[in-house]
């Protein structure tokens, strides 16, 4: 859906910010102690405010803050007067801003358009999409479908580390209510986390366990991985071999070892249609952060159903804001898919909203207020900065 705005946008501004994590996260692409991004506020004529963030992984190829930032100094003033156009500019659509376009490394962002342009494309479209949702009344989910639900399944995530930490993590998570446990492997020796992922499966035979391997293995050793874990009753694996190798994840799909979903391969040009072409997973992973935004998102979870590969939503341990907007795309997906990742926040130390989006029960609530339906504390803000607000004005360049 194409989101009218009878208002003008007035002003953009933005802030960049620094979340500490509770402790350091381990995966296979690197380790992770803070999250950086940038707070993006739409300030429109009719007097409301959308919020977005936008929030690279530099340790996946996806940009930094420094670059999201940049794009924002030398643009802001054309966001303010046709942020559709800079939008579709990010995405690599023909825009007003060609000079975004240029630099790719192939691996930032859906289109390989520049490091961090994906990040802020997400940022602007839940920003756009905030205002449009306050505007009608309605949470964004309901601008994207007409049946939405009002909360969804979610995994809890556990990093790399020993046998006793894994089964310790995945105790407090099964406690907390969580029935289904995501862990990263793939950081270290495979006998190492085999050994964990049994220890956690006989303390918990119940509990539906899926794997993360984050691209960490050539296709042999995918194959010794999914041989190894298969015993231990796999729900699912997220990429398990490097991006973007569509026919190695087709020939381990196959080979029903388990099931697998494609992740970090679909933030690839084209990938997402040869998967769908050639049946190549069993399940897409959508990360709005990475593909551009909750709308792009949407697309490419539409071109899997038509092929019968449904998704599920996960974020890039985002503030609470990029969790609401993972959130508002997962309700509108519906029910019936696998559990969704959306339980990051409870590994962040500190947040930028007021009520942090934290799931109860292995379920995470739809807000009820209208658009994104979370609010920026400025007191945490204030805490979380790293530099000052920097903005852009309608009639200024």
């Amino acid at each position: 859906m194409s989101a009218g705005r009878p208002a003008r946008l007035l002003v953009v501004r933005w802030r960049p910010f620094r979340l500490p994590l509770r402790h350091r996260f381990e995966a296979a692409h690197g380790a992770l102690a803070d999250r950086l991004g940038v707070l993006i506020e739409l300030h429109s004529s009719d007097g409301l405010i959308g919020i977005g963030e936008a929030s690279p992984m530099p340790s996946l190829g996806d940009g930094t803050v420094e670059d999201v930032l940049a794009m924002l100094e030398a643009h802001a003033g054309a966001i303010v007067r046709t942020p559709d156009d800079v939008l579709a500019a990010l995405m690599g659509g023909a825009g007003v801003v060609p000079t975004i376009l240029g630099g790719g490394s192939g691996r930032a962002g859906d289109a390989g358009i520049g490091p961090g342009a994906a990040a802020l494309a997400c940022g602007l479209d839940t920003a756009l999409l905030d205002l449009e949702g306050q505007r009608r009344g309605v949470p964004v989910a309901r601008l994207l479908a007409d049946r939405v639900g009002r909360s969804v399944s979610v995994n809890a995530v556990v990093g790399s580390g020993d046998v006793e930490a894994t089964v310790r993590f995945a105790a407090e998570a099964v406690t907390s209510g969580y029935g289904v446990l995501k862990f990263k492997v793939g950081a270290g020796d495979l006998d190492a986390d085999v050994a964990r992922i049994e220890a956690v499966r006989r303390a918990n035979p119940a509990v539906r366990i899926r794997l993360d391997a984050n691209g960490a293995w050539t296709e042999a050793q995918a194959v010794a991985a999914l041989e190894a874990f298969a015993p231990l009753d796999v729900e699912l694996i997220e990429q398990p071999v490097r991006a973007p190798a569509v026919r190695a994840l087709g020939k381990l799909r196959r080979k029903r070892l388990t099931r697998v979903a494609a992740d970090e391969a679909l933030s690839v040009p084209g990938v997402v249609e040869a998967i769908v072409d050639q049946g190549a997973a069993d399940y897409l992973v959508l990360k709005p952060m990475r593909l551009g935004g909750i709308r792009r998102s949407l697309d490419l979870a539409q071109l899997g159903v038509a092929a019968s590969i449904p998704s599920f939503v996960t974020t890039t341990f985002d503030s609470s804001i990029g969790t609401a907007a993972a959130l508002q795309l997962a309700a509108a997906l519906g029910a019936g898919r696998p559990a969704d990742g959306l339980s990051t926040a409870d590994h962040l130390a500190a947040d930028l909203v007021a009520r942090p989006l934290r799931p109860r029960h292995g379920r995470l609530r739809l807000p009820s207020r209208p658009g994104l339906g979370v609010t920026v504390s400025t007191a945490a803000l204030e805490r979380l900065a790293t530099g000052p607000w920097r903005e852009a004005r309608a009639g200024r360049r």
